[in-house]
Order: structure tokens, then C-alpha cells, then sequence
């Protein structure tokens, strides 16, 4: 379907921890919409967004899947984000591109680690946002303790507006407060009810906290509520609570069970109610650009047809046989299949491609897309995910997300006879995917793959071999150990070479002085009265830098340090710039031999949820790996461990968790700073860094 009026276009994103149901929810809206006959299972991979066969394996999403349907003439595009911890980076891309978000919970879990981290991503973006509280009909599901959670996690104002009738195994239907209805699902039929006695006093009281916090919002309805004591009508009440959700002064949160198909129409209608059209979403946050030859000149472009063509690529697929798909949200203008468009990022141009709608993996063919929808064009060469495509002779470009860089770094070992294979493949997948690295080390020759986390890996080699027909393993993760010095010194570099014509003389003292972690590297000039000429300043810094990336100690590169280039001298006809390049590397050499230096090690900083009764288990691992617990914080019937602990001694620590808490943990990490590895384990790491004879 294509609208002419983007008024009635709604782009948004399903997103929640792993596990949440946002798969069954699309599926579940899908059929509710008539988009599709019947619904699918994702225990069977039958769903409209299971289109990997990863995905349908380990029944997670590891990459957005894009949908439609139509609900009261409004167009729905719809985002599956994935939720699963390793995969979470992909979501932050989508938030960029749509209009609003549904935040999944879980009525009986509440709020998840990962949610957390949801959420900043949503408020780092400025996205509108509802909830929903799925699974309501789970045993131990609990509408009141899971809004308090929300309330007290997120650090926000909830407003319910639905409630369960029922909890658990007693859920049986749903109050919709704005209109005070109640509806009830008996054998798959959803039927309007008689508000139940049992249900009415928490209606009543939730509905006036509703009409209450709307009122007070708009001064001229608090002033007629305030005379009248009546409620607004229900078109204005939708009206005031949409302006809310557009400034993110609220999250009003619909509940119900999507696998159950409970309270799933009602938030429908929220997401035609409350989530930004193109052009609403535009009035909050402007569609701001740069010029992409005049990087200086913003540029603004509105949501509609009659201004110039551009969008943003939010998902790169690549198939060996099909080709590339890169799938867009339009900003502005309209797209049309088989013209030729500009990458604004890249500078470049594409010979433009056929044009898709898409529902999950199947893929309709459309002539032209314009401002505010979503699909794909087929076989650009040089664009990849985040970029801005735009009009030949409007070039514009907005500003790339910015995903945190993969954390785990492993060697690549193949077959020889299938090496140049899997080096293509995994190329061409780092191009699909932004939080996955693929090089090769300079120092060891070694192929390293870096992602997110061991299944983000194990996924991705599942890829390799499915797509490109190459076999590939990962050898035990490199940590990248790093050096620095302890202690200030000064010394000196000095070449002097004369080998019949013109000799080679370079001359230079440094002062080296250690910097606190995270100090990076700093140079500062502080010769005075010439003693080394201007130009060859410079090279010394040159020559610093340069060797910089080799210590002394184990070969690491060395960080947080300062030099101070403080005297030196010159030869009128043998100083070159090449001279005292190598002078500013053999001071360089000489400080690190003097200066006490050291191995640093990465501290990663971990999140670590787990069930109450293993929790102890869980600290007294980490402590035997050198971790310090930081912090140990309840949550309905769990425990989220806060804990540092040094990269190599939890390399391995998601199938060390899998076997402490029978796979019910879940864990985040990240690199938090550098410290000083002990004396008697930096022997151990020198020591098995050296070859073996």
C-alpha cells in the first residue's frame, strides 16, 4: 500500500529484552489486520519476521525484520528489533529511523537488564514511546509490581491505560479506561463485556489518575474539568495524551497477552492514537542534514513529497545469489525504482535498483516510495547500513548512529583451500551488520572477527557456512593487553651516521611522564631559541607515534603518556626529517627501558543477572577470577550482580554462567578502563607470549 497522505503513516519499532514477545506481538497485529491468514509460531520458525534460519534455530531475533498492515485506513510499518543481549547494538540503527517505539515488559519478570539499556537507547534518540505489558496469562504474572518496577527502574511516569481482569491463570480480559470498556477472550473470541465488579474500583481509580494527568497539561482543559468535575470526551482525552507521549513526559502502558491475542486490538488503536506521524515526528525532531559537498550548511528537509529525495539505510542484506538489498526509511521526496540516486555519506553514485515493500522475507515490487515509508532497494554497490541516499542534485547527508564497538575479539582459523572464501564472506557480512568487525592483524597475520558476544559469533559463522560455503572456528580471544610507564624521565635520541656524502644527524631529549588511565597519548612542543629547527618537530612526534603501537615490554601498544620534547640539536647540511623521525622513535625506545614500564590489562565492567538462589555461586566465581563485586541490587525474584573483572579471566564466562545457573543468567560487558596486571600473572602472559620451540 501506498498513502498519499503520510498523516495516516505510523513507523515503528517493537522492542524488548529477549524473550519478550515482540516476534508474536507483529505476528499477532499482523493477523488482527488481515495482513496475513493465519498465525505462525516462532517455536516453528513460522512467522512473517523468522526469515534466518539462526533466528528460527536459537528462537531469538539477531537482525530488524520489516512488516505491514493497514488498521483504520492508517498505514503501519512495523520494526521486529532485536532484544537478545548480543544483538541489542542493531536496535539503536532502527530508533534513528522510526517515528515511535512499543516497549515490550514482561508481566512476569518486569523490567530486564536489557531493557534498561532499551531505554536509554530510546530516550538517547528522542522516540516516542508506549508499553505494553505482555503475558499477563504467565503464572507468576503481576500487572501492579510490574508497573511499580517500570516506575522505579526507568525513572518514569507510567500511566496505565488498560488493566487486566484477572492475574496469571486467572487472566481473562482487559479494561480500556478512556472508554471505560471491558473486553474478554474465551477459545480465541474477543467479545465487549460487562465491566466485572471485581475489576471496577481499580478502573475507577486508574481512569481518574488518567483524565487527571491530562487536564493538568493543558491549562484550558484544567480550568473546565476543574468547574465542571466531568471528564473531557474520549477524542479529547486521545488527543491530550498523544501530546504527551510526543514530548516523552509519560509512558502510558496497554497490557495484555499477545500469544493469546488479549488487549492486542486495543494497543493497535494506541499506536494510530498516540504514535507520531511523519510529519508529527518532524515538528519534535526536525529531519536535519548537511550538505554533503558543503559539510558546514544545515539543512533542513520536510516529511513530504514535493521536497528532495532522502533516506536512511538501516539494514544491509546480503545473499551470494540474490545480491544486496539495503532496506531505507524515506525522510523526504519520493524514491522511484531504477533511477539513479547519490550516497551523501559516501559521496558517490548508485545506479538505482528496483524498489521493494516488505513483509518479512517476502518482497513486493513497487515503482516508488515516498516520504515516510519504509522498503528496500535492490543493488547498491557502495552503500552500506547508515547510510543517507539522496537526490542527485540535492546532496544532503544526516548525521551516521554511532554503535559501541564490539568488545570480543577472536582468530578466525580456516582451511587454507577455503580461505579467500571465508575472507570474502566475512567482509561481506561485516557490511551487513555495523557491530561486527572482520581484519586481519598486522602483527600476527591472523584473521580476527570482533562482535558483540560469543553467540553474536557463533551466529555469524552459522552465516558464513549457510551463505558463502566456508567452514570457520574461533581460536581463544586475543585480549588486547596494552603498556605504559610509572615514573617520569628524561632522555635522549640521537642518530648520527656518516657514510661518505651526506650523513644522516638527528638529535632530541624527551621527557616521559605517566598519565591517569584513559590519558591516551599527548605530545607537547616545548623547545625554545631553535635548537631543533620548527620542520623537524614534527618528525620527532612522528617517530614517537610510530612506535608507539610496539612496547617494550610484550610488543603491546603503549598508551597514557605524556612527552615533552625539551632540547635537542641540529646539523646545518645532515639533519633531516628522517633523522630526527628516528631519533624521536630511539628516545621513545630508551624512555620505555627506564621509565618502569608495564603490561595493562582490559577491566571489563559486567552486569550479571541471576536467579536469587544462585546468586552467592555467581559472586564466588567472580571473585576467583579476580573480579570485585561493585554492587548486588534485588529485582522481582532475581539479582543483578554489578562486578568488574579483568577481560582474560572471563573470556569464556556465558558458558561458565550457562552452567552455574542452568542457562537462566544473562550477562553484559563492556570494557570499562585499564589497570596494572599483577607482576605474577604479567610473567604468565610474556611467558605464553613467546614461541614455542
Amino acid at each position: 500500500m501506498t498513502t498519499t497522505d503520510n498523516r495516516m503513516i505510523r513507523n515503528v519499532a517493537l522492542v524488548a529484552h529477549g524473550g519478550g514477545g515482540k516476534t508474536t506481538l507483529a505476528e499477532t497485529l499482523l493477523f488482527n489486520a488481515k495482513a496475513i491468514p493465519k498465525r505462525g509460531t516462532t517455536d516453528r520458525g513460522s512467522t512473517v519476521m523468522s526469515t534466518e534460519p539462526e533466528e528460527v534455530a536459537r528462537q531469538i531475533t539477531t537482525t530488524p525484520h520489516v512488516a505491514w498492515y493497514v488498521w483504520r485506513d492508517c498505514l503501519v510499518n512495523l520494526v521486529d528489533t532485536p532484544g537478545y543481549i548480543d544483538f541489542l547494538e542493531a536496535t539503536r540503527g532502527v530508533l534513528s529511523v522510526v517515528g515511535g517505539a512499543v516497549l515490550l515488559f514482561s508481566g512476569e519478570s518486569g523490567v530486564k537488564p536489557e531493557t534498561e539499556r532499551l531505554w536509554s537507547m530510546i530516550h538517547d534518540a528522542l522516540v516516542p514511546t508506549i508499553g505494553f505489558i505482555n503475558e499477563m496469562d504467565k503464572p507468576r504474572a503481576d500487572f501492579i509490581r510490574t508497573l511499580g518496577e517500570i516506575e522505579k527502574v526507568l525513572d518514569v511516569t507510567v500511566l496505565p491505560l488498560t488493566i487486566p481482569i484477572g492475574n496469571g491463570e486467572s487472566f481473562q480480559g482487559i479494561v480500556d479506561l478512556i472508554p471505560m470498556t471491558a473486553w474478554s477472550a474465551k477459545e480465541g473470541v474477543f467479545t465487549q463485556i460487562d465491566l466485572p465488579a471485581s475489576a471496577r474500583d481499580d478502573a475507577e481509580h486508574y481512569r481518574q489518575q488518567l483524565v487527571e494527568k491530562i487536564v493538568e497539561a493543558d491549562d484550558e482543559l484544567l480550568e473546565k474539568f476543574l468547574e465542571d468535575e466531568q471528564s473531557p470526551p474520549d477524542e479529547v482525552l486521545h488527543q491530550g495524551l498523544k501530546e504527551l507521549v510526543l514530548t516523552r513526559q509519560i509512558l502510558p502502558v496497554f497490557c495484555g497477552s499477545a500469544q493469546a491475542n488479549i488487549g492486542v486490538r486495543t494497543l493497535a488503536n494506541g499506536i494510530l492514537y498516540y504514535m507520531p506521524s511523519p510529519p508529527d515526528k518532524a515538528i519534535i525532531k526536525p529531519i536535519a542534514g548537511k550538505h554533503a559537498d558543503q559539510t558546514d550548511q544545515v539543512e533542513i528537509r520536510n516529511p513530504v513529497a514535493t521536497d528532495p529525495f532522502s533516506a536512511v539505510v538501516f539494514k544491509t542484506a546480503i545473499d551470494p545469489y540474490s545480491g544486496k538489498l539495503s532496506v531505507l526509511r524515506v525522510f523526504s521526496g519520493v524514491l522511484e525504482a531504477e533511477k539513479e540516486i547519490y550516497n551523501g555519506t559516501r559521496r558517490v553514485k548508485e545506479k538505482g535498483g528496483r524498489l521493494f515493500k516488505l513483509m518479512g522475507r517476502e518482497m513486493t515490487p513497487v515503482d516508488r516510495l515516498s516520504a515516510g515509508e519504509m522498503g528496500a532497494v535492490a543493488k547498491l554497490a557502495q552503500t552500506q547500513t547508515g547510510d543517507t541516499l539522496c537526490a542527485l542534485d540535492h546532496p544532503i547527508h544526516y548525521e551516521r548512529v554511532r554503535y559501541l564497538d564490539p568488545p570480543m575479539a577472536y582468530a578466525v582459523e580456516v582451511d587454507t583451500k577455503t580461505e579467500d572464501k571465508a575472507s570474502t564472506g566475512l567482509h561481506r557480512l561485516a557490511e551487513e551488520d555495523p557491530t561486527l568487525q572482520f581484519y586481519r592483524d598486522q602483527e600476527t597475520n591472523d584473521m580476527i572477527l570482533a562482535g558483540m558476544g560469543q553467540t553474536h559469533l557463533a551466529v555469524v559463522l552459522d552465516r558464513l557456512k549457510r551463505k558463502f560455503g566456508a567452514v570457520a572456528t574461533l581460536k581463544t580471544p586475543r585480549v588486547p593487553y596494552r603498556e605504559t610507564i610509572t615514573r617520569t624521565v628524561r632522555v635522549q635520541g640521537r642518530l648520527k651516521k656518516q657514510t661518505g656524502g651526506r650523513g644522516q644527524f638527528g638529535d632530541c631529549w624527551i621527557e616521559m611522564s605517566p598519565l591517569p588511565r584513559g590519558g591516551g597519548f599527548v605530545f607537547e612542543d616545548a623547545i625554545v631559541g631553535g635548537v631543533i629547527p620548527r620542520q623537524f618537530i614534527p618528525s620527532v612526534e612522528k617517530g614517537i607515534r610510530e612506535s608507539i603501537s610496539s612496547g617494550t615490554v610484550g610488543g603491546y601498544p603503549v598508551v597514557d603518556f605524556k612527552v615533552r620534547l625539551v632540547d635537542g640539536s641540529h646539523h646545518s647540511v645532515d639533519s633531516s626529517d628522517n633523522a630526527f623521525r628516528i631519533a624521536g622513535s630511539m628516545a621513545f625506545r630508551k624512555g620505555m627501558e627506564e621509565a618502569g614500564a608495564v603490561i595493562l590489562e582490559p577491566i571489563m565492567q559486567m552486569d550479571v543477572t541471576v536467579p536469587d538462589e544462585v546468586v552467592g555461586d555467581v559472586i564466588g566465581d567472580l571473585n576467583s577470577r579476580r573480579g570485585r563485586i561493585t554492587g548486588v541490587v534485588s529485582r522481582a525474584g532475581v539479582q543483578v550482580v554489578h562486578a568488574e573483572a579483568p577481560m582474560a579471566e572471563v573470556l569464556d564466562y556465558g558458558n561458565v554462567l550457562n552452567a552455574i545457573t542452568s542457562g537462566r543468567g544473562l550477562y553484559t560487558m563492556r570494557i570499562g578502563t585499564y589497570q596494572e596486571v599483577p607482576s605474577h600473572i604479567a610473567r604468565k602472559v610474556l611467558e605464553a607470549k613467546k614461541p614455542k620451540e
